[in-house]
């Protein structure tokens, strides 16, 4: 049976896009997910799988954006959405329930970047993380990092630490690194790119990924490149919305 996250750490992913008929066979060429068609009508969703475990959902677009969004566990979004507003955030959507699944919220912070809360019941959250094919990491590129830290942090109940020299936040719940904050400058981001939250996926090959993301009608955007965490590229996909995957670096001592 699956156990609810702890508030405050990633629990969901909602792909919201305008063109689910179309996203769907680029993420199941890419990550090797499935869908099963939920809801109906103006409420119908699809909920990928990946290995038999709910990963994430594809759903209506909201403001008419094409966007990969996160939501945070929640153990009472009600009052949370009292915080929210105290912090500084907004509440845009919520909260609400749906049906027996759990109860959501979407909001956005005081630098403008969208995210959810979601306060489990039937639904517990992601079944499967840090795999190929699902959600790996979750990382806030702000105008205002510092501001984003402190709402964060107060919110959802985490610790903070800085990476020296990066302008970069590491979120901690506990011991477990939670996400990161990073400040976004004019030389590596668009001027007019708004606060956002962007979303890694776990790959086997990167190369790789880019290569079939590319050959099913997505785009790269940055990359492939070195990292210390592993090898990175940030990819479109043909509705228009950006992620990340990366392959964990090798351990020392193995072969390639």
């Amino acid at each position: 049976m699956q156990t609810h996250p702890a508030a405050g750490t990633p629990t969901w992913l909602d792909l919201m896009t305008p063109a689910a008929e179309t996203i769907r066979p680029f993420y199941e060429a890419l990550f090797g997910w499935t869908f099963e068609k939920q809801g109906a009508g103006d409420g119908e969703y699809s909920v990928a799988f990946a290995s038999g475990r709910p990963v994430a959902a594809v759903v209506p677009p909201f403001e008419g954006q094409s966007l990969w969004h996160l939501y945070f566990a929640s153990d009472d979004v009600s009052a949370d959405a009292a915080r929210i507003r105290d912090l500084g955030g907004e509440v845009n959507v919520g909260p609400m329930s749906v049906g027996d699944h759990g109860h959501l919220l979407m909001g956005r912070d005081p630098t403008g970047a969208l995210f959810g809360l979601w306060q489990a019941e039937r639904q517990a959250g992601m079944g499967r993380t840090g795999t190929p094919g699902t959600f790996t990491w979750a990382e806030l590129q702000t105008r205002d990092a510092d501001r984003a830290r402190d709402f964060y942090t107060s919110l959802l109940g985490n610790t903070s630490q800085p990476l020296p020299d990066m302008g970069y936040h590491v979120l901690y719940q506990g011991a477990d690194q939670n996400a990161g904050v990073m400040q976004m400058d004019d030389i590596h981001w668009p001027p007019d790119l708004p606060s956002h939250w962007m979303i890694y996926f776990a790959v086997e090959d990167t190369d790789q990924a880019v290569q079939t993301a590319q050959a099913n009608g997505g785009q790269l955007q940055a990359g492939p490149h070195a990292s210390p965490y592993g090898r990175i590229a940030v990819l479109q996909d043909p509705g228009g919305a950006t992620f990340s995957v990366i392959q964990p670096p090798q351990p020392e001592g193995e072969e390639p």
